[in-house]
């Protein structure tokens, strides 16, 4: 994004609405969903199964929402204060961000797997954090940190005696 969105001219934003687009369905709607189904899927007890699907849902009903506001609402993105600023306009903003905190953070909380409970807890520091400190440029910001949170989920991957998975590759 930062290599395609254009100086500002004359105070017109000329931007480049595919990458704008793309960024915001990867986002809000795979994210949201992704998350709570990753975290179903590896999940072996069926007490915390049944406990994930209320992430889950709250995942699939966020997904609906934003890939309709997608659909329906035009969307753009500006670089502003060293910060890249997204607009999606819909309405619902609190309801919208309480769906996917609860998907995307509840989710890896709920599970039975202690280093998945560590990835949830330290997503929701990275987004206190984030809103605190770029409450302005939060998405952007909080979505920085859950890419490098992603190293907590290699290290899951590593750490696990299963064959076949990374972990058996990784050691051989």
């Amino acid at each position: 994004m930062w290599l395609v969105l254009p100086e500002q001219l004359d105070g017109i934003l000329q931007e480049d609405r595919a990458l704008v687009t793309i960024y915001l369905v990867f986002a809000n709607v795979l994210w949201p969903i992704f998350v709570p189904t990753a975290v179903w899927l590896i999940e072996s007890s069926v007490v915390h199964r049944k406990r994930i699907m209320i992430p889950l849902v709250a995942g699939a009903a966020t997904s609906l929402f934003y890939g309709a506001a997608l659909i329906m609402q035009p969307v753009s993105a500006e670089i502003s204060g060293s910060h890249i600023d997204y607009h999606l306009p819909h309405s619902y903003d609190l309801a919208a961000f309480a769906l996917y905190a609860i998907a995307t953070c509840l989710a890896p909380l709920l599970s039975s797997h202690k280093l998945v409970r560590l990835f949830g807890l330290a997503l929701i520091i990275s987004m206190i954090f984030a809103y605190a400190l770029y409450t302005v440029w939060f998405a952007s910001v909080w979505c920085f940190f859950a890419a490098l949170l992603s190293v907590v989920v290699f290290f899951y991957f590593v750490r696990r005696d299963v064959p076949g998975t990374i972990a058996e590759t990784v050691r051989q």
